[in-house]
């Protein structure tokens, strides 16, 4: 019973580092999403884009990646987060969001 007991053990441990890889990703992509929105709302009222990445590490943390670019009216605002966890890390997993919004009129 023992053999077959440790055979288990070393079939589930490493199921269960993938799971919770799994369930961390998940996380990142919806800080990354959360902080892409709320740093696409800012630029497009007219923020600067450094308080925007402000925000984008306040709400993802501060490995988050914030990128900005306006292609006349419309600002893009991408966010990459690296997914930690040693599974991750050796996968090079990476969670990323971008959002498109026009730039609003100045009064």
């Amino acid at each position: 019973m023992t053999a077959e007991l440790a055979l288990g053990i070393l079939a589930v441990v490493p199921l269960l580092g993938f799971l919770v890889t799994a369930l961390t990703a998940g996380i990142m992509q919806v800080r990354a999403e959360e902080a892409v929105r709320a740093a696409a709302r800012e630029v497009a009222r007219g923020e600067m884009w450094e308080a925007a990445s402000v925000t984008v590490r306040s709400v993802a943390g501060d490995g988050a990646e914030p990128s900005f670019s306006t292609d006349g009216s419309v600002v893009t605002v991408t966010v990459r987060i690296a997914v930690p966890g040693p599974i991750a890390s050796a996968a090079g997993m990476t969670a990323q969001a971008s959002a498109k919004l026009p730039l609003e009129e100045s009064r």
